[in-house]
């Protein structure tokens, strides 16, 4: 299980003379990711959820200062920890597709992801792969930029399929994609949690998260104000915040169709 407990985040506000002044951005954040399970880590724009996903993988900027424990199986990881985890026990799909090199073919990023994981490179499962993410085989002699942005993101996914990392780390997989697009990706997701991998999903789509998720943590001004499963989210088990977000939703809303809309 791979575990935040009592996390907190600081950003240096620079003075004169370089001085620095820190200033807390998040708080006492605890909650689990179990194998087998996809938490959505869902919050407005700027509460830090980017964030966590970079603490987890040792990335933040030198002007935040983290605090408290990352824990994996029970233990608690250091920098280095964490580092050697990268690419094999943590994989992590960024929420930009400039994250693809410009200079290399879609089978050259495929084929190093499959080299970085100790595969051997398998035609047909590759073909299998772009199959399922609805890509077609030519892709594979494409460049970045001649893809589309919900091309990129699926090729991204592809990247964490190969990986056969234990958990996956995915940021804002489905920022700019259509519904029907978005729910393939997170399907694909959930194959990976089927085999027993880990999904963190940070996420501003709260119908998305109702209808993908196990479990949902949300964060509000800094701390975490719901950890709950779907189900009590569906329930309303919720803090009043987040039912303000959930009653919120066009497909909450008589106006726009039936309530069950959300997981249909």
């Amino acid at each position: 299980m791979l575990s935040l407990r009592q996390v907190s985040l600081e950003v240096a506000r620079y003075r004169w003379y370089g001085a620095k002044n820190w200033t807390s951005l998040l708080q006492d954040i605890s909650f689990d990711v179990a194998p087998g399970q996809m938490v959505a880590l869902v919050g407005g724009s700027g509460e830090g959820k980017s964030l966590l996903l970079q603490c987890l993988l040792d990335l933040l900027p030198d002007n935040l200062r983290f605090q408290g424990a990352i824990t994996l199986e029970g233990k608690t990881l250091d920098n280095d920890d964490i580092r050697k985890c990268r690419g094999n026990t943590f994989s992590y799909v960024p929420q930009g597709v400039q994250a693809l090199n410009p200079l290399l073919s879609i089978e050259k990023h495929l084929r190093r992801a499959s080299q970085l994981s100790g595969q051997q490179w398998n035609t047909g499962k590759i073909e299998h792969l772009l199959q399922r993410s609805q890509l077609e085989n030519r892709v594979l002699d494409a460049f970045p930029r001649q893809l589309s942005g919900g091309m990129a993101k699926r090729v991204l996914a592809c990247h964490a399929s190969l990986s056969q990392a234990r958990y996956i780390l995915a940021d804002e997989i489905t920022a700019w994609l259509d519904a029907p697009l978005a729910n393939q990706l997170l399907e694909q997701l959930r194959e990976l949690c089927d085999q027993g991998a880990g999904v963190l999903w940070v996420t501003h789509d709260l119908t998305l998260a109702a209808r993908h998720a196990d479990h949902i943590v949300a964060l509000h001004q800094g701390r975490v104000s719901d950890n709950v499963s779907r189900e009590q989210l569906l329930r309303g088990e919720i803090s009043e915040h987040l039912q303000r977000q959930w009653r919120a939703l066009p497909e909450r809303n008589q106006l726009f169709g039936a309530r069950d809309a959300v997981l249909s």
